[in-house]
């Protein structure tokens, strides 16, 4: 914790609005995405979604739970307390559904279901965007399955199962506009996937990795990732990093405060 609270001051330090920003490509998302005017509209299936996820208590095992399994405390919990641990803020629900909204992807990969919540607002942003999301909890992801019949989510496609077996057959000749990396990036594992996903994408795909400056090991490896050599442009929002590989714009990287 310690370590996050240093690491949010010299982020608040370093960090600029739209008016330090020199590049034409970066300062129209912060405008026109990242600084994008409320809309009371826009979080309206995504808190609904909430409030009947919020209601179901039912225990269930929960064995794996991928990324999000440094919030369990034992194998057996009600799963609304489980919601409650894993639930993203309506502030970054609000800028993932501009973002999305703004690049306009066709085709999404998100790695680790949970709850479905981040699923929610990716389908919700465009309902014509083809979304595959992986979890390694089958019996969670059964639960999600019927909600998301129950809300008439057809664009999306659920793969469960070891992600050492299901990212490559999902990398497997399938070519992604939009990669979302959930939980905390902090092991040579994220940096992996990462390097796999890279067999993935095009010129104007976007990768997005969560709670990038969550302790030490995280930060090494948002560091390594904004070094790779295909990379040319990272977002560095302090909760939330992005990752461009336009070959038009220069290497740079950008702090900024949203």
């Amino acid at each position: 914790m310690f370590h996050k609270i240093v690491s949010f001051f010299c982020f608040i330090i370093k960090s600029k609005n739209e008016h330090g920003v020199h590049s034409p490509f970066v300062f129209d998302l912060i405008t026109s995405c990242f600084y994008k005017t409320k809309s009371k509209n826009d979080l309206t299936i995504f808190l609904n979604y909430k409030k009947e996820l919020s209601k179901n208590n039912s225990l269930s095992e929960i064995s794996n739970f991928n990324f999000m399994s440094n919030f369990l405390l034992s194998h057996k919990r009600k799963r609304s307390r489980i919601f409650k641990d894993s639930e993203i803020s309506n502030k970054r629900a609000r800028l993932l559904i501009h973002l999305i909204q703004y690049l306009k992807p066709k085709n999404i990969l998100e790695i680790g279901t949970g709850f479905g919540i981040n699923t929610v607002v990716l389908s919700s942003a465009q309902r014509n965007s083809k979304i595959t999301t992986l979890d390694e909890n089958e019996q969670t992801v059964n639960v999600i399955k019927e909600m998301f019949k129950k809300n008439t989510f057809k664009h999306v496609k659920f793969l469960t199962g070891n992600f050492d077996i299901t990212l490559p057959q999902v990398f497997n000749n399938n070519i992604y506009d939009f990669i979302y990396f959930k939980g905390s990036c902090e092991n040579k594992t994220t940096l992996n996937y990462f390097e796999s996903s890279l067999s993935s994408i095009h010129n104007n795909s976007v990768l997005l990795f969560e709670n990038i400056h969550s302790n030490r090991e995280s930060e090494k490896v948002w560091n390594s990732i904004k070094k790779h050599e295909k990379v040319t442009v990272t977002i560095d929002t302090f909760l939330w990093g992005f990752v461009f590989f336009r070959k038009e714009q220069e290497k740079e990287h950008f702090i900024i405060r949203i």
